[in-house]
């Protein structure tokens, strides 16, 4: 099947948003292959494929860098339960993976699974392209240490039992050997899920040693559920390199982020807060924290631009009142929230976004080498970062020189 006209696609008409943050400058850009080729003012190339932007602008493909396939819930489709056996669960994560391309995530960075093995296999289809879906990183299921069995939480803490760095230790290459990217810690409890544990601690500093040890041996990579202070300073320590939430962090855990910002990335997932706070079926009870959660966040995060860490948007999309396919609300939250200009949004979207990939090399920028990830709107994002959550608004979702999405 050849998937690459030999003569390449062409995108003609757009103002290219490259990444970097600059303003948008008018471009033709040449794709061939799954490379983009060539970015220059004229583009003559015969035989091409021409798209004709008819003005829009043409943005590096979005990375979600706290995604989750498998939490049952899309705009599309609405899971309220979460207890399907594990055959549908593996269904609705390709479900999820479609969603996502369909609204221009072109990158997925997996906050968890409670099936890592449907990750890995979702990885390899939407890789192979047999599947729709985003380049993934897989991870493994969110473990708090003494969890017996993936989505049992209890978040009981680490007073009143013994360190356990083996079982960790254990847990850790467990996950590594069934493929996974990352190996996810819940390094704090989760008010949202288990009332007034957001502050509590679930590892020792000698279990997370551990984890850390292991991982670097297996070569995967450690993300930190990490709401309290102590154990954002905790994944910092060990070199854990994504620290999701981070929103209790005190003076020393952003002394701390700072001096690790070359190596780590933070994810604040303002999207779920919002939905805790608007879009949940009931008023959220003082111990889920809502309210303080996000007067935290609205507080540590403009701290952490300040001081020049890496902040990717991600929000928990998955539950029923907050569902794959409205991930770019993050984008407008980080303007609204965070002061974020539309321009610095999208640059960690998109430049920040290949850089938590891995892959900062040769994805998250329009530039000549460059994989060809490309999203093109009708419309201005950088007037209006909101336009990006109407998927009618998106007229072309590239992902890997193949047009998931063409224009009509």
């Amino acid at each position: 099947m050849n998937r690459h006209p030999h003569h390449g696609i062409l995108f003609t008409g757009v103002q290219v948003f490259d990444g970097t943050g600059r303003d948008p400058f008018p471009a033709d850009v040449l794709v061939e292959g799954n490379r983009i080729t060539r970015v220059a003012r004229h583009i003559r190339q015969d035989g091409a494929r021409l798209v004709d932007g008819a003005g829009g602008t043409l943005l590096p493909g979005l990375v979600d860098a706290h995604a989750h396939l498998g939490f049952g819930s899309t705009v599309e489709h609405r899971s309220r339960r979460r207890d399907e056996p594990d055959e549908e669960k593996a269904l609705l994560v390709a479900h999820a993976g479609r969603v996502l391309l369909d609204h221009g995530i072109t990158s997925a960075y997996s906050g968890g699974n409670r099936l890592p093995r449907t990750e890995t296999a979702a990885r390899k289809a939407f890789a192979e392209g047999w599947m729709p879906g985003p380049r993934l990183k897989a991870a493994s299921w969110e473990g708090s240490a003494g969890m017996v069995e993936p989505g049992v939480y209890d978040f009981p803490g680490v007073d009143g039992r013994a360190s356990d760095p083996g079982s960790v230790s254990r847990f850790v290459g467990d996950m590594a050997e069934l493929g996974v990217d990352i190996v996810k810690l819940s390094l704090s409890g989760e008010s949202a899920v288990v009332q007034g544990t957001s502050r509590i601690v679930q590892f020792t500093d000698e279990e997370v040693a551990a984890a850390a040890h292991t991982a670097q041996k297996h070569g995967v990579w450690l993300t930190a559920h990490a709401h309290a202070a102590e154990s954002v300073k905790m994944a910092v320590r060990h070199g854990i390199r994504a620290v999701y939430h981070c929103t209790f962090a005190d003076e020393e855990a952003l002394d701390l982020l700072e001096a690790a910002r070359d190596r780590i990335f933070v994810a604040p997932t303002p999207g779920i807060i919002h939905a805790n706070l608007h879009e949940a079926d009931s008023e959220p009870e003082p111990g889920m924290e809502v309210e303080a959660t996000h007067d935290a966040v609205r507080r540590v995060v403009p701290e952490l631009v300040r001081r020049g860490i890496r902040v990717v948007p991600g929000g928990d999309y998955g539950f029923a009142w907050n569902p794959v396919g409205r991930n770019l609300r993050d984008l407008e939250l980080f303007v609204d929230w965070f002061g974020f200009t539309p321009a610095e949004a999208l640059r960690a979207a998109t430049c920040l976004g290949g850089q938590i990939m891995g892959m900062g090399d040769e994805l998250g920028l329009i530039r000549e080498g460059f994989l060809a990830d490309l999203v093109l709107v009708d419309g201005d994002p950088l007037e209006d970062i909101a336009l990006l959550q109407d998927p009618a608004r998106l007229t072309v979702v590239m992902k890997d020189g193949v047009l998931h999405k063409a224009p009509a």
